[in-house]
């Protein structure tokens, strides 16, 4: 019997449907790679908590890193629950943990390209730290300079310091990539064929689900070319360096925030003229707009590079379309620059466009997606932790965003708020944006909601920079 507790939500009408069909895959399915064989090979270890290993003999000393191992690969949600699940080790009639050969060479593998990512991250900050200045010099040369438009580009900074992304949060980009690659694709799509459908990532919400509890009690197995496309995907080599390298696009990151009265049609002729005589390398542009909102850079201009620079990417597809409104251009851009040691390297940056106006709502309104995704808001400054929950803006997001409805009508009270303000900077108006005050949360019925409003938000965000400023570290 399954237990379903955990998805209630889950129709009971729709088990029995999919249990059949499961029923029938398995079958055809081969013999689980990580699973035991009659003869069992397990590594033993002789403590009944994989978290608080106490082995003291020396026979076990490889047993002991095989389970510090595994709990870095739970920790660090390399695989998702999916594979978790399967390399999950069992308990003995003597109370010792086993796992069989497979599991521990899957686990071993996983701790080293855990290993390797991490060290990869740490060399790419420090590539990043060194491209920041000529990468910033040769921008600022391609909008005219300190005169021009070259005035309004900063750099990510940090402590009032020009700085790469950090290796924690390539890392962590790293991590995701990897899954979405691997994982999430060829290793995972072996489970997908219970329901005749040819990738993973084509089952809705309530297929996944179920796929996890067939997994998580046993009775839907990994296929041996799921298994060896995840002992391919933990493999290192010089070519994995490059693409991991490849995945983090915004390394350095750089903006250019406009005043909301300056001209953008010069700002697109500065890149228009750098790109067509090869003064940098764009190697995509995604123009981030929602309908009825105009994008910083006309999709004739995103063209005409595009007809340049062929292999250049141009996105302005649903990729780039955002609900709630979100507004700029991002450019991906591939700066060479000199290390300490005169070698001439690449770095991968970003370069995004927008307007002062835009650019402070995009700040404020991350608050948002920060309580969101769980981040320690409060930095671990306790005076700006009680702040944040005095005035209650977390259960305000959580109640918001757990209702599709409510959460609907934010992204509507924010787009339209994003295309006024767009709408205000173009000459040419766009006929379905009426030109009126900036709209309430009330118009969108989320009236109780008020904390979550623009100007709320923006008082938030000033009341906690001053508390930053007074009980954050100091430097």
């Amino acid at each position: 019997m399954l237990k379903l507790n955990p998805l209630n939500f889950i129709s009971t009408q729709y088990i029995p449907a999919f249990k059949k069909q499961q029923e029938s895959a398995v079958n055809q399915l081969q013999t689980n790679p990580l699973e035991r064989s009659p003869e069992t090979d397990t590594f033993v270890s002789k403590t009944k908590d994989v978290n608080s290993t106490k082995i003291t003999s020396k026979d076990f000393a490889s047993k002991k890193q095989l389970i510090e191992d595994y709990n870095t690969v739970l920790k660090e949600n390399m695989f998702g629950d999916e594979i978790n699940y399967l390399l999950k080790p069992k308990m003995n009639a003597a109370g010792e943990i086993t796992f069989t050969k497979k599991q521990a060479r899957i686990i071993t593998m996983a701790a080293k390209k855990i290993s390797f990512y991490k060290t990869v991250a740490k060399k790419m900050e420090q590539d990043g730290n060194e491209a920041i200045e000529p990468a910033l010099k040769q921008l600022k040369k391609v909008f005219g300079g300190e005169k021009e438009f070259g005035k309004y580009l900063k750099a990510r900074e940090k402590d009032g310091q020009p700085v790469s992304k950090d290796s924690v949060s390539i890392y962590n980009k790293l991590i995701k990539e990897y899954k979405n690659e691997y994982i999430d694709g060829d290793v995972l799509n072996s489970f997908a064929k219970v329901f005749d459908k040819k990738n993973y990532k084509q089952l809705d919400k309530e297929e996944k689900a179920l796929i996890k509890i067939f997994i998580e009690n046993g009775e839907l197995k990994l296929d041996t070319r799921g298994y060896n496309a995840l002992e391919e995907s933990l493999k290192t080599s010089a070519k994995d360096y490059k693409k991991a390298v490849s995945w983090i696009k915004d390394l350095i990151g750089i903006r250019l925030v406009l005043p909301d009265n300056a001209d953008m049609k010069k700002a697109e002729e500065y890149l228009t003229k750098a790109i067509l005589q090869n003064t940098i390398k764009v190697t995509r542009v995604s123009n981030y707009h929602s309908n009825h909102i105009y994008p910083y850079i006309s999709k004739d201009t995103a063209k005409l590079w595009q007809q340049s620079l062929p292999g250049m990417q141009v996105l302005n597809n649903s990729a780039v379309r955002k609900k709630n409104g979100y507004t700029t251009t991002q450019l991906n851009i591939e700066f060479e620059f000199k290390d300490k040691n005169g070698k001439t390297k690449n770095a991968l940056g970003e370069l995004q466009i927008r307007s002062e106006k835009l650019n402070y709502l995009g700040q404020i309104e991350h608050l948002i997606y920060d309580i969101l995704a769980k981040k320690d808001i409060g930095k671990g400054i306790p005076e700006l932790q009680d702040y944040f929950d005095s005035t209650g803006i977390v259960d305000a997001v959580n109640e918001v965003f757990s209702d599709p409805i409510k959460e609907n009508a934010y992204l509507e009270y924010e787009k339209t708020t994003y295309a006024q303000i767009r709408n205000s900077e173009t000459k040419n108006k766009h006929i379905y944006i009426e030109d009126k005050d900036y709209p309430l949360l009330a118009d969108f019925g989320l009236g109780q909601y008020e904390v979550l409003s623009f100007e709320s938000l923006d008082l938030i965000d000033k009341k906690a920079n001053l508390i930053k400023k007074k009980y954050g570290p100091k430097h």
